[in-house]
């Protein structure tokens, strides 16, 4: 028998029961729960993160999978992983009161045979397992902040051909609030630009694929999203040097930007001449210029939600806003920004959108701001037709 304390309670997520600090506790004076103050990590919003990395894993490993969670926190995704899907792994975290709440979590569930706990430091306990002989399928690395520190230790214990999932809540430097810790941490300068939530999932994505490419590792990011505080990215990977390189030949490039009349583009290679309607274009590089979630992996997730009726309803809405979303590659443009500079009230959202489709633009909304849409073609042109539709 469990002992629940007073100060704890117990919480229902997916086919998971998880003991955690009593929430109630920790929240601030604006209603807000605040689980940076609780003693061991738990955060009810990144149930959409595990809900996506549930789905994920579920449509692309049919015959079970052994799975690393790095930083467990309570313990929570990798419970969810051997429940939901009979998954066999390691959670881990190096502070000794959340190894207190996994073991018991693991123990609530009674996954005693399949789940095995760890109190390490976490790039300790990676490079460790890289040599029990065992190809890991899928490692995740949620840490409260940035994701670098572990990033080269991730790569070594997967498997031949496995996956990754990555979290960032470092949304500060990544979107240019701190430069200063953006040229620090990610190798990038920072440019003022109006998608600047793009580009610090850009930023991001670059910096694991050129650290993975060092370890001769091909990543291609296949989910990739913004929620609330963090920045989510699921990469395939293969211990393969030659597709390593033709991934970073291909992918790795250019963003061009027209400060004055807001234009944008992708420049695979790093080449290719670009051209501004009015003053000269920015280049911001290197950059991830290739799809940032992949269609088919997504419209894969979607079809694996009836297997599990506990997934939440925004987590779809999450799914198939990224599906629309991946149909256009032009970083997006913030339409209150263009009328702005038009000195012209903006007309309705799904008008916008049907006039510019009418005029054969590919037109797709964001998840990443909701001010703005991904308009693939002639920008200058879509420029002109917006001007006309503004008041």
């Amino acid at each position: 028998m469990i002992e629940i304390r007073g100060n704890e309670e117990v919480l229902t997520e997916g086919l998971a029961r998880i003991i955690v600090p009593r929430l109630g506790s920790y929240v601030r004076e604006d209603g807000k729960l605040e689980p940076a103050w609780m003693p061991v990590f738990y955060n009810p919003e990144a149930t959409l993160s595990r809900d996506i990395t549930v789905l994920y894993l579920s449509a692309r490993f049919k015959h079970g999978l052994h799975f690393i969670d790095a930083l467990a926190g309570t313990g929570v995704r990798g419970v969810r992983i051997s429940l939901e899907l009979g998954g066999e792994g390691v959670l881990n975290d190096v502070d000794p009161r959340a190894f207190h709440y996994i073991k018991r979590n693991i123990s609530l569930n009674n996954l005693e045979d399949r789940v095995q706990a760890f109190n390490q430091e976490a790039n300790t306990l990676l490079n460790m397992l890289t040599f029990t002989g065992i190809p890991f399928d899928f490692i995740d690395i949620d840490p409260y902040g940035s994701p670098i520190p572990y990033i080269d230790s991730a790569f070594k214990p997967l498997g031949k051909k496995a996956s990754l999932g990555v979290t960032a809540t470092d949304t500060a430097p990544l979107t240019c609030s701190n430069a200063r810790k953006m040229l620090r941490r990610y190798w990038h300068r920072c440019v003022d630009v109006d998608f600047e939530k793009e580009l610090g999932l850009r930023v991001l994505i670059s910096n694991i694929v050129l650290r993975g490419a060092a370890h001769d590792i091909m990543l291609r990011p296949v989910v990739s999203f913004l929620y609330k505080h963090y920045y989510r990215v699921i990469f395939e990977t293969v211990r393969n040097a030659s597709l390593s390189l033709e991934n970073l030949s291909k992918c790795v490039g250019n963003i061009w930007y027209c400060p004055e009349s807001l234009e944008r583009g992708l420049v695979e290679n790093g080449e290719g001449e670009v051209k501004c309607a009015i003053g000269k274009p920015v280049l911001i590089r290197p950059l991830w210029v290739c799809e940032l979630t992949s269609d088919k992996v997504v419209e894969d997730m979607l079809t694996e939600v009836a297997r599990y009726p506990w997934i939440q309803r925004h987590t779809v809405k999450m799914l198939n806003v990224l599906v629309e979303e991946a149909s256009v590659k032009t970083p997006y443009i913030r339409v209150d920004k263009v009328y702005s500079r038009l000195k012209k009230n903006m007309p309705p959202f799904n008008q916008l959108i049907e006039i510019l489709q009418q005029h054969g633009f590919k037109v797709a909304r964001t998840h990443l701001d909701p001010r703005g849409i991904k308009v693939d073609g002639d920008l200058s042109e879509a420029f002109k037709i917006m001007n006309a539709l503004g008041r």
